[in-house]
């Protein structure tokens, strides 16, 4: 890689969002699936196994499943737990508190405490979640805005028909499955591209 002479751009695979997809350089529609995971430390050792063979026996039914040209990615990534909703939770119970009559300055204090806590740790990123993802693409046959929607409608088929397959294979541990929306798409990318928390 030509270090400081490309720019972000022209660096990524990603060429553009479309509904709930993106769009790669190379021609195809992507969809992420995020999964939610097994806790392994809960199970002893038969039913871990147990669920290596039914994750097997899934990923054996998907992969290649009439389509020599399938290619399924899986990550696994670590991203910072979003506090936004519950940092605005307690902005307004700030604000509630401190148009109160007479005005309690102890809970005021302690609420902007919460506040100042919660966004010191979003900003410094200092605690963060596991996410689990599965890649999946539709090949784009050309660049007419028809390929594009005709892509669109294959690419929801088959994320629904995985999801479904996925669930269905680890029902039993409580797995659930869901197609990430192109906010959380814009979440994921800023994250990888901000890997220094800068």
């Amino acid at each position: 890689m030509d270090t400081g002479k490309q720019t972000l751009q022209e660096m990524s695979l990603v060429q553009a969002q479309y509904q709930d997809f993106l769009i790669t350089k190379t021609g195809y529609l992507v969809a992420l699936i995020e999964g939610s995971g097994v806790n392994l430390d809960l199970l002893n050792e038969i039913e871990q196994e147990d669920v290596f063979d039914e994750f097997n026996a899934f990923l054996m039914s998907t992969i290649g499943e009439g389509d020599t040209e399938e290619v399924q990615q899986y990550l696994d990534m670590t991203t910072p737990v979003a506090f936004d909703d519950y940092v605005l939770y307690w902005k307004k119970r700030y604000l509630k508190v401190k148009e109160e009559q007479p005005i309690n300055q102890a809970k005021v204090t302690l609420i902007a405490s919460y506040v100042d806590y919660y966004q010191n740790l979003q900003l410094t990123n200092q605690m963060s979640t596991k996410k689990h993802l599965i890649a999946i693409r539709q090949k784009i046959k050309d660049k007419k805005q028809t390929s594009l929607e005709l892509a669109a409608i294959n690419l929801h088929e088959k994320v629904s028909q995985f999801i479904k397959i996925l669930e269905n294979s680890l029902e039993n541990y409580d797995m659930e499955a869901r197609q990430l929306s192109s906010m959380e798409y814009r979440k994921i990318l800023k994250h990888l591209i901000n890997f220094s928390n800068h």
